[in-house]
Formats: structure tokens, C-alpha cells, sequence
């Protein structure tokens, strides 16, 4: 049956793909069982009999009978009270062909799942449990509190699995996407195909406008929580999908004028408690684990408006009491109490307030579809919810169309309307949904930090050991892991096994960070060394270059110099006289020279080899200084 299931699901995803009619999407598995069987009369129970037989799939009757119309009227099928028989041949549709592509899906994501569980505290011996644990999984995504749904997922009821099991699945899911994309898509198609199938629980679905024009969504607290990305970044990209799409379908997107004041008050309490001993929960677990501070969320406190508004969500000033749309609060409160826990007695009062508020602006109309109900809140939280639908049985207003409904469910509602238009949801839905499953719960956090405060009190683990497993983010990650979930499993051994982990994940994480700067250190002492092989051999380059120039200068130079002297010392020897002023001057210059010359030699011992070093190095040196001033570099001792 398990098997079955996903990959009639695998098939369903197949037809959204070509963009057909929702209704059209069962039309093949209603024929595969007529093709089939050829039964005498047909009627929609004896149909939802085969297809949860054949295909595992939950189907409600008035979902059936309006294909077995859609049938008749094109001649498939004849119908005489209610009962439809076989008019014209039927030819086979071809799904039981179609399977083996789904089965190739389905094989993929099973065997992996058992593979991968190997390596946690569940492993999943046997391909029945696999399937039954990615049916647990996909069950979660239901549609809850809207009486049009007929039920809340087309699965059938999985009972036989633990939460473990549930755990194991969103961790694999969470390691396909970062590890096997082609894995990974072979689990979406079975995502998108119950998303898919969900359609098939609204017969009336296909009535509905195709828009949300005329409707208010309004947020609760939780849900703006999420969008601020104060609980994750996974959690913030499913409801920025959810608003995108919103958007293009005409909603208009709101929060109460409370609820917006309830955030400010909740990012507050975690500033204040972010850096202390006894702080907890989701948004100070996320601002420690990205190193934000007090002053990070006490910032983000003051640009609450600006980023909403970023969002298209317009704050809302919170209806007045009116006493003919007033509520039985009393009574909406002892449901609440049933169903939900609250810590808060302020979160209470808030979430009817805002239950309250939607039936003010309802203004006692009494809507049959989410499309016409004029103001609905979106919550994250499915007790509040339920709890919400449960009381509003009793009141026109919300019947048909509950005053509080899940953000899966309108997520999965309003990407039925489009689900070509908005691809991804469904992918950042389930990786939502993944990462909260991973997540403690307060009942385990609480059991977890009252047993590490005993052990530390009984010397069993040091002060040092207790702040690590308080506040390390480690601590939970490795806490999920050797409990997964489980609030029982927790034990002194439990506790002791999670501190080892840390501690080798932190030496492990020193290590790889050690190596990580080892080797940006050696990319760098490589890059510098580069840098200097090219410096040095520019250097040398340009000193040879201008060491050349200036001998070649001084050879002209200091070769001058020799002929003037030669001149000079054979126009004495001769006596050289003119009677001309000007060559007898001129005669007289090299004469001139050499006896300075002989001079600066008898006292300097100078000669033509020195005065040719001499212009050298003096040359050589401009012409170094010219060089560095054109090319900005410096050469040692250059003066």
C-alpha cells in the first residue's frame, strides 16, 4: 500500500508538468480501473474502493463522481440514477506504464533513505519502513480547518511509526538537498505530487476564483517572527515564497496593530536574554548561532515597520469591540486550553484578540470558500488552528471557512492555482518543514537543562562543561541527534555523550580551522615570495639596464676628458701661440686642464680609471632615481 502511494503521488506530479486541469489529474486513475476491472455498474464508492486498492490513494466521493459526470457527458460513461455503466470502449490509459518512471523515483529516494540511516541511532531496516517513514513525512502537509477539504491529506492513515522515524526522514531530506540535488528532486516530485493531490480533497476547488482579490490574510506573531528570518533562513525563504505568491494572486497582506506590538515585546525579552545563563528558545538560540548581539536585535526592533512594509504587510489597527460580532471568549478560551499549552498567558489573550478580530471584520457574513471569507488569520501553530475550527462550528461566520487557517495551508491552496507559477514552493516548504523537525522541543530543552544543572550541582561535570552544553549550538544539534527528540532518552549517559561530541567537534573544528589558516598563512608566504621573485628580478632588471647606460655614459665622458688632456699636453710642449684673441684662449683651456689635473693628482692621486668610476657610480645613481620616480618603486640605498 506505502509503495503504491508514493508513486501514484510521483504520477500525479507528472500532469501538473503539462499544465492540465486539476479534476484531469484523477481522470487517468478512474479509467485505469474501469480498463481493468469492467464492472456491470459503477458507482463512486466502488471507485474510491479500487483506487485505494490499486493507486493507495484516499479519495472522497464527491471528488469521483464529479469525473463520472465529467465520463457521461463525453459518452465514456452512461448514467441512470446515479449509477454510471460503461457506454463506449474504454482504452487503457496506459498508468500502469507510467509507473515504472515513477518507480524509479520512488526506488531512488527509498534505498537512499536506508542507506543514509545506517549512520543515525534509527536505522531503517526494510524498504516497507522507509515508505512508511516518507509517508509520515508527506503526511504532515495536509490542509486542516477548511470543511470544503473533505479530509486533510489523500494519504491514508499512517499509524504504524514513531517520531524517530519522522526525525531520520527530515534529516535525510535536509542532507539530499545539500548532497544529491538529483535525489533531492526525485523526493520533491513526490512532495509536489501530495501537494498536488490535496486538490482532489476540494471537489468545488475548480469553482473557486483563480485569485485572492477581496481577501485580508492576516499574520500572527509566530509568522512575522519567521519573515524577520529570526528563526532561520530556511523558515524565512518558505514564507517569502508564500508572500510572493500572495502577492501576484491579488491578496492583500496584514497583521493586527497587537500583533505587531506582541513582536516588538517578543524581539525585546530575547534581546534581554540573549547573553544570559537561563536564555532560551528559538529566536535566542538563532542570534547566538549567528553571533548576533542585543544591540543587533534592539536595532531590529526599530526598523519593524520599515521591514514589514518591505514585505507588503500593512499594520492594521485591531478592530473595536462590537457586541453583534462579539464572540463567546470564555468558551474559545477553554478550547484553546485544551488543545494548546501556553506559557504566556499574554500569548493567549493575543491569539484571541486576534480570533475575535476576524469575525468583527467578517461582519456576519457567512463565506463558502477561503476566496470569499474577507479577513482570515495564518498561523504556523496547527493546534491554534484546530482549536479555532472546533469553535467555530458554532458561528456562520466561519462554518465553512474556519477564522484561522495554517500557513502550509494556504500555501498549498494558493499553489494550486498556479503551481507552474511558483516552482519552488514546494521545495521551501518541505525544507521548512525539515529543519523544525530537527529542532528540540521546549519539553526536551527543559528536561535537558534541568539534568545538566543536577550534574553540574553533583560535581559530575564542571562549570566550564555546563555553560558548553547550555549555549553551544553543537550542544543541540548533538542533543537531537543521540535523542532524537525523544524526551526519555534523555539520561545522565546521554548528556555526558553529547558533552564528548562537542568537545571532538570543537578539537575538529580547531583543527580544520588551523588547517584552513595553515593554508591561507602558506598562500600568502607563497604569494609574498611571488611578489618578491618579481620585485627582484624588476630590481635587477632596471639596476644592469641603468648600470649599462652609465658606463657607457662614462666611457664617453671620462674618453673626453683623456683627449682634452692629450690636447692640452701636446699644445705646451709645442708652444702654441696665436695671434688670434680668441683661439689663443681656447688653445690655452687644455693646458689649463692639465695642470689641474697634475695638481688633483699630486694631491689625490687621481687617474683616468678613478674619474671613469667615479661619473660611473654618479651616473648610474641619477639614472636609478629617474627610474624609480617614473615606476613609483624603491631601490635600497639609493641616495
Amino acid at each position: 500500500m506505502s509503495s503504491d502511494t508514493l508513486t501514484s503521488l510521483a504520477m500525479l506530479k507528472v500532469h501538473v508538468d503539462r499544465g492540465e486541469d486539476y479534476l484531469d489529474y484523477l481522470r487517468p486513475f478512474i479509467l485505469q480501473v474501469i480498463f481493468d476491472n469492467r464492472p456491470n455498474s459503477i458507482t463512486d464508492m466502488e471507485i474510491c474502493r479500487y483506487i485505494r486498492k490499486d493507486f493507495g490513494l484516499e479519495i472522497p466521493n464527491r471528488a469521483i463522481q464529479v469525473v463520472l459526470k465529467r465520463l457521461a457527458r463525453k459518452n465514456i460513461l452512461n448514467r441512470d440514477h446515479g449509477i454510471f455503466q460503461i457506454q463506449n470502449d474504454v482504452q487503457d490509459p496506459g498508468i500502469r506504464r507510467k509507473r515504472v518512471n515513477a518507480n524509479r523515483h520512488i526506488s531512488a529516494v527509498t534505498s537512499g533513505l536506508i542507506s543514509f540511516s545506517k549512520d543515525t541511532k534509527r536505522p531503517i531496516t526494510s524498504k516497507n519502513e522507509a515508505e512508511v517513514g516518507i509517508l509520515a513525512f508527506l503526511s504532515r502537509f495536509n490542509i486542516q480547518c477548511l470543511k470544503a477539504y473533505i479530509r486533510g491529506t489523500t494519504i491514508p492513515n499512517v499509524t504504524e511509526f514513531d517520531d524517530t522515524l519522522l526525525f531520520v526522514v527530515s534529516k535525510y531530506v535536509i542532507w539530499l538537498q545539500q548532497h544529491n540535488p538529483e535525489r533531492f528532486d526525485s523526493f520533491l516530485t513526490v512532495v509536489k505530487g501530495h501537494m498536488l493531490a490535496n486538490a482532489l480533497l476540494c471537489p468545488d476547488l475548480q469553482q473557486a476564483p483563480k485569485s485572492f482579490k477581496g481577501i485580508t490574510f492576516f499574520f500572527d506573531t509566530p509568522l512575522l517572527i519567521r519573515s524577520l528570518g529570526l528563526e532561520g533562513e530556511e523558515r524565512k525563504a518558505a514564507i517569502e515564497n508564500l508572500i510572493t505568491l500572495l502577492n501576484r494572486l491579488g491578496a492583500r497582506l496584514s497583521t493586527f496593530s497587537h500583533s505587531r506590538n506582541e513582536l516588538e515585546s517578543v524581539i525585546k525579552a530575547a534581546a534581554d536574554h540573549v547573553d544570559k545563563k537561563n536564555g532560551r528558545g528559538n529566536i535566542v538560540f538563532e542570534a547566538r548561532r549567528n553571533k548576533k548581539t542585543k544591540s543587533d536585535l534592539l536595532i531590529l526592533v526599530g526598523q519593524i515597520d520599515a521591514r514589514l512594509s518591505g514585505f507588503g504587510i500593512e499594520v492594521i489597527d485591531t478592530p473595536k469591540y462590537i457586541e453583534k460580532f462579539q464572540i463567546d471568549e470564555d468558551k474559545f478560551q477553554n478550547i484553546l486550553e485544551d488543545e494548546l499549552d501556553y506559557l504566556n498567558p499574554r500569548a493567549k489573550e493575543y491569539d484571541i484578540n486576534s480570533v475575535r478580530s476576524i469575525y468583527a471584520l467578517r461582519e456576519g457574513i457567512s463565506p463558502n470558500c477561503l476566496e470569499r471569507c474577507k479577513a482570515v488569520l495564518v498561523t504556523s501553530n496547527s493546534a491554534f488552528s484546530k482549536a479555532a475550527f472546533e469553535f467555530g462550528k458554532d458561528y456562520e461566520e466561519s462554518r465553512e471557512v474556519s477564522s484561522v487557517i495554517t500557513d502550509f495551508s494556504l500555501a498549498n491552496i494558493a499553489w494550486l492555482k498556479v503551481p507552474l507559477g511558483a516552482p519552488d514552493l514546494p521545495m521551501t516548504e518541505a525544507i521548512a518543514f525539515s529543519y523544525a523537525a530537527l529542532q528540540p522541543s521546549k519539553e526536551l530543552l527543559d528536561k535537558y537543562m534541568t539534568e545538566i544543572e543536577k550534574l553540574e550541582r553533583d560535581g559530575t561535570i564542571s562549570e566550564e562543561d555546563h555553560q558548553l552544553l547550555r549555549s553551544s549550538e553543537l550542544a543541540r544539534k548533538e542533543l537531537m541527534n543521540l535523542t532524537m527528540g525523544e524526551e526519555q532518552a534523555i539520561t545522565e549517559k546521554t548528556i555526558t555523550e553529547t558533552l564528548d561530541r562537542i568537545k571532538d567537534d570543537i578539537k575538529k573544528e580547531e583543527k580544520k580551522k588551523y588547517q584552513a589558516e595553515y593554508k591561507e598563512h602558506q598562500k600568502t608566504v607563497d604569494r609574498l615570495r611571488e611578489e618578491r621573485e618579481k620585485r627582484k628580478k624588476l630590481h635587477e632588471g632596471i639596476f644592469w639596464r641603468c648600470k649599462k647606460r652609465a658606463k657607457q655614459f662614462a666611457w664617453i665622458i671620462t674618453s673626453l676628458i683623456g683627449m682634452i688632456l692629450i690636447t692640452g699636453t701636446i699644445l705646451g710642449a709645442l708652444n702654441f701661440k696665436s695671434s688670434h684673441k680668441i683661439i689663443s684662449l681656447i688653445s690655452l683651456l687644455p693646458t689649463i686642464l692639465v695642470i689641474l689635473w697634475t695638481l688633483i693628482n699630486f694631491f689625490r692621486g687621481a687617474t683616468l680609471p678613478m674619474v671613469f668610476e667615479k661619473i660611473e657610480s654618479y651616473l648610474q645613481k641619477a639614472l636609478l632615481k629617474r627610474e624609480s620616480k617614473i615606476l613609483d618603486i624603491e631601490f635600497e640605498k639609493i641616495k
